[in-house]
């Protein structure tokens, strides 16, 4: 999602047609989707879909300040012969607001016309908020603990929406507790853990959840 991928949407009576090309892969061929099926993303706000060998997973979302994004994770498959298949898995995202209305042609275009866009940029990484009163002044203080927890901060918690991080402190010493807060509003909770702080050259931050 790094690199944006261009995407084409061709629009038909009763169906659009997707296509992908980006720096990587483009699409083996267009996939269908019926307009009716649009119509239970609206309202489940969740779509698996299948075309020919190539299936589409939909998801509805809302992303920060609030605008609706339609993401597509594609697995894109082609024959290979002798019973096997090949291709890529892709993931885009659409401001969706557009394109409901090019897919059900309020912006008036004739059948069998196309439309591209790039897709969205992956959002930035959630904000790390701590609010720990012992552990973090303890981390601090140790230059080695302080290099280990920003490096592995630095790595970690690149969570797509996610708008923020909350870590408070940890009963284990150098350790904190985290709450994730999504877009949507769930919570994903666990802790940011230091491994072997009995030696505190060879000691590691881990991830639970």
């Amino acid at each position: 999602m790094n690199n944006r991928t261009m995407v084409t949407i061709y629009v038909d009576q009763d169906s659009i047609s997707v296509k992908t090309r980006s720096r990587k892969d483009c699409s083996p061929q267009r996939f269908i989707i019926l307009k009716k099926e649009l119509q239970r993303l609206e309202e489940n706000k969740y779509l698996l879909i299948k075309d020919i060998h190539s299936y589409a997973e939909l998801r509805l979302c809302n992303a920060i300040g609030g605008a609706k994004v339609l993401e597509f994770s594609f697995t894109w498959l082609k024959d290979a012969g002798r019973d096997n298949v090949s291709g890529h898995t892709e993931r885009v995202r659409l401001p969706y607001e557009p394109f409901r209305a090019y897919a059900a042609g309020e912006e008036e275009v004739a059948n069998g016309t196309r439309w591209r866009l790039l897709s969205i940029s992956e959002q930035s990484r959630p904000k790390l908020e701590f609010h720990s009163r012992k552990n973090l002044k303890a981390v601090v203080e140790n230059p080695i603990l302080r290099h280990k927890l920003g490096k592995f901060l630095d790595q970690h918690f690149n969570w797509y929406n996610y708008e923020r991080i909350v870590l408070t402190d940890d009963y284990l010493p150098y350790s904190f507790f985290f709450e994730g807060y999504r877009v949507q509003g769930a919570k994903t909770c666990g802790g940011v853990i230091l491994h072997g702080g009995e030696n505190i050259q060879t000691a590691k931050y881990g991830i639970h959840t």
